[in-house]
């Protein structure tokens, strides 16, 4: 912790005499500063390092502007302290610097001791904030298998600074949601967390929606617009997906990422802004690098700390507490009286694998909340589940698609084809299967409907175009 007494007269300030003997007391002296001016770099240091500071603002040496001074500490280190001293005994001063943030505020008539013993209360509340950073790290990120340990003990020391985050992880881990904790730990956290979905980013809207355009910059620019990394200005820029953005993108994402500036659409003026990047793939960066298809420039200018959250397979130890947390979020939100589940259902549970991950997961749990006519949920619901899922397998291996005048048949085999084919015949059959409702089918795929939209208008896949019929191929 931090003290930093704010004066232009230490000498003649009683204060600044009478913290000696406390400072020798605590042994506090490397954390006992005197600063006559504000000094922005220190705060910005205080801020990447996490370091909670008390400040003591000596009134008379500022006058009216000590409450403007007050305001620019506050916005530069927003969980700061600041005490007033040496201040005028009139409520009406009080009132308007407690109200802009001030912690404390005391009178000429100061009694020393009281100071101090106020300083000790304040250094005491940083063991309380750790648990409650903990707490909340929980709330939001639920496990305690040594891999989520692991990580859980990272989050905060990333947290507290302002280097960029790159987060890898299998479809439906969590990735946005480590991201949304993470900014909301950070001193950033009431500023913007804004998201860019790289996956439906196109080439010829890329400038206009995120760096913004001026009035006439194109046909229909009736007014100026901000860009999403404007719009998040001073708080969290979350790339999801990043390893879908074209080569293109990339090079324009990296000139940004160098120097935090920008231009609108229709100017020349330059726009600095301050972000902090978290980004998100569930591709193997590295491997993308090799064939091609993702800057390595740009990859180690995001991957200054690396977060791989493990599939739920790799962490089935955790699978009882997600249900138990899902379990009642649910129930409340669906209103059903649900008592519990049976050892059986559990125990069925934590055997499957959970393609989908921890998405899958929450929406099987809603499924069962839904669909259990008992209070307790029993092992049928997940036996049920699992035979639809099994279904689901023998028809997409068993089914001919006819595309016009070519029949492609969906491998026994899945070998034979590459990973974009196996994607598109994975998509194409279960928008069959959900007759083409686009909801039910990115619910199933554990995709958003947004990414399973790109996805069809990538593979063409549209309903007119289709002809379905379905054969025994033996």
């Amino acid at each position: 912790m931090k003290v930093i007494l704010l004066s232009r007269h230490p000498e003649n300030f009683p204060v600044y005499q009478s913290y000696q003997p406390y400072v020798r007391e605590k042994d506090l002296k490397k954390d006992f500063l005197v600063l006559s001016e504000l000094d922005y770099q220190m705060l910005k240091a205080l801020n990447v390092d996490g370091t909670p500071a008390i400040f003591i603002l000596d009134y008379e040496s500022y006058l009216e502007e000590t409450i403007d001074l007050l305001k620019s500490l506050l916005k530069y280190k927003e969980d700061a302290y600041a005490i007033v001293v040496n201040a005028p005994n009139e409520a009406e001063v009080a009132v308007n610097f407690l109200k802009a943030g001030a912690y404390h505020y005391f009178t000429h008539d100061l009694n020393y001791e009281c100071l101090y013993d106020l300083i000790d209360e304040i250094s005491a509340k940083k063991p309380l904030k750790d648990k409650q950073i903990k707490e909340e790290i929980d709330e939001y990120f639920i496990g305690n298998s040594p891999k989520i340990q692991k990580i859980k003990e990272i989050l905060p020391k990333v947290a507290e600074t302002n280097c960029n985050v790159l987060i890898g992880g299998e479809t439906g881990t969590g990735k946005e949601l480590v991201a949304r904790l993470i900014h909301k730990l950070s001193p950033r956290a009431k500023a913007p967390f804004v998201v860019i979905d790289c996956t439906t980013l196109q080439e010829t809207l890329f400038e206009s929606e995120v760096f913004g355009f001026e009035k006439g910059a194109f046909t229909g620019a009736m007014s100026s617009k901000k860009g999403l990394i404007e719009l998040a200005d001073g708080g969290t820029l979350f790339l999801d997906e990043i390893g879908d953005l074209s080569l293109s993108i990339q090079k324009k994402f990296l000139r940004f990422l160098q120097e935090r500036t920008f231009t609108r659409l229709g100017s020349t003026k330059l726009i600095k802004v301050d972000v902090r990047i978290i980004a998100a793939t569930n591709k193997n960066l590295e491997e993308e690098i090799i064939s091609g298809n993702f800057r390595a420039d740009l990859y180690y200018r995001l991957n200054t700390v690396y977060l791989y959250l493990p599939p739920l397979r790799e962490r089935k130890e955790d699978i009882p507490l997600i249900v138990d947390h899902y379990l009642n979020l649910k129930k409340r939100e669906l209103k059903k009286e649900i008592k519990g589940y049976t050892k059986e259902f559990i125990k069925k549970v934590m055997e499957y694998d959970w393609p989908g991950n921890v998405r899958e997961l929450i929406n099987f749990i809603e499924r069962a909340i839904i669909l259990t006519k008992k209070d307790i949920i029993s092992e049928e619901l997940i036996e049920d589940y699992l035979e639809l899922k099994k279904e689901d397998e023998r028809i997409k291996q068993e089914r001919y698609c006819e595309e016009g005048n070519k029949t492609i048949l969906i491998e026994k085999d899945t070998k034979m084809l590459n990973l974009v084919e196996i994607e598109k015949n994975l998509i194409l059959e279960t928008l069959i299967k959900n007759n083409w409702n686009q909801t039910k089918t990115a619910l199933e795929l554990g995709i958003s409907r947004k990414q399973l939209i790109t996805k069809m208008k990538k593979f063409g896949l549209f309903k007119e175009r289709y002809h379905i019929r379905c054969k025994n191929p033996n």
